[in-house]
């Protein structure tokens, strides 16, 4: 579904060459559940935003579905953005002013829906993450898991193949994170839409609740393993 073949990046801070990424090579394939972890710097949140075509690599090829992102040009990368990639902030990056379905009816929005044809798929996504009972809320009115699962159904909206979070349980207590990953793990295993769910995580118990863990230390693939769970 997904696939990195021999990429590297490099960042100059100061007079320094930084390399974030080594000549990674990796496949992600639809219905798995995979979490990225390693120490600060060893270029997790980089490999993120290349999955998602955030950032381009200075060499090799990111492949979704054997097309290459590279050869796409920045409409067709936006398009892709848009269309493909469902993204899940460690902060939410919810608007305040609206309501937690207007929310998660946004990306529909932003691809020249309009809230009327927005709100059922949207009040549908909320069930699915059992936040029905709060679709006129806003986001004050939300605890941090309940904005979170907001921000799980906003990926959701456009049935995007691909799901990205980046520290999605990093700002909540232990239990609401736990619950967090289950419902990301029920995303990655239903049958009737296969998708790839990826995120980057600090927490190894977040980790283990996924299918598949890999350790990235200095740039390079340090480990890839299957989670015991």
């Amino acid at each position: 579904m997904l696939e990195l073949k021999d990429v590297s990046k490099s960042y100059t801070i100061g007079e320094q060459q930084v390399r974030a990424l080594s000549t990674l090579n990796l496949s992600f394939e639809a219905g798995t559940f995979s979490a990225i972890v390693g120490p600060s710097g060893a270029g997790k949140s980089t490999l993120l935003h290349i999955l998602g075509a955030l950032d381009t690599p200075d060499s090799g090829t990111v492949e979704f579905e054997g097309r290459a992102l590279g050869a796409l040009g920045d409409d067709g990368l936006a398009e892709f953005r848009r269309r493909t990639v469902g993204f899940i902030f460690q902060f939410f990056n919810l608007l305040p002013t609206m309501s937690a379905w207007e929310n998660v009816a946004l990306p529909l929005l932003l691809d020249g829906g309009t809230l009327r044809k927005a709100k059922p798929r949207a009040l549908e996504l909320l069930a699915l993450v059992d936040l029905a009972n709060r679709a006129d809320h806003r986001p004050a009115e939300l605890s941090g898991g309940q904005m979170q699962r907001v921000a799980v159904a906003r990926a959701l909206m456009l049935d995007a193949p691909l799901i990205l979070a980046d520290e999605p349980s990093g700002n909540l207590d232990s239990k609401t994170g736990a619950q967090l990953m289950e419902l990301l793990a029920s995303i990655a295993h239903d049958t009737e839409r296969r998708r790839a769910v990826i995120t980057v995580t600090h927490d190894m118990v977040a980790a283990a609740a996924t299918d598949r863990v890999i350790t990235l230390r200095d740039g390079g693939v340090s480990s890839d393993e299957k989670s015991a769970a």
